[in-house]
């Protein structure tokens, strides 16, 4: 007879939430690398736009190119400081949903290390059953041998 677990539809939900938090968990971890390559790619448009700004000024520049680039200065501030606000909100419900999926995962650890137990403990009393089965053969045959 094959071991049943009683606790199998629990087992079977716990893995099901785990899976559930899990792809939460991968979904906020997706918007924080979308929010970092954000930051990087608008860091590495800035480094650009000061280094043509460098070479506007040693051609000597005129006073509304300086102006342009000092409102597109402002503009790169402000959607830097805008990001970073939301890379950081980002980052707070990634770590609590590392808490949850942890919770869960755990909780679903400690439902299939009971089920691991029971299950040793059904296949140890499986053995010694046969094994039972198996002596008490053995003796009919040999307590039979020894009446003949």
């Amino acid at each position: 007879m094959a071991f049943k677990y009683a606790l199998q539809p629990l087992l079977r939900l716990r893995q099901s939430l785990e899976r559930q938090e899990e792809q939460r968990l991968f979904a906020i971890a997706a918007i924080v690398a979308r929010l970092r390559a954000e930051i990087e790619q608008l860091n590495q448009s800035d480094v650009m736009a000061r280094r043509a700004e460098l070479n506007e000024m040693a051609g000597m520049a005129h006073g509304a190119s300086l102006q342009f680039a000092a409102v597109c200065g402002a503009a790169f501030q402000a959607t830097r400081k805008k990001l970073g606000l939301q890379l950081e909100e980002a980052e707070r419900r990634r770590l609590l949903q590392l808490r949850e999926y942890q919770t869960v995962r755990q909780k679903r650890e400690i439902i299939e290390g009971l089920r691991e137990r029971q299950e040793a403990a059904y296949e140890l009393e499986f053995a010694r059953h046969e094994q039972q089965t198996a002596d008490e053969a053995f003796l009919i045959c040999h307590h039979s041998l020894s009446n003949e």
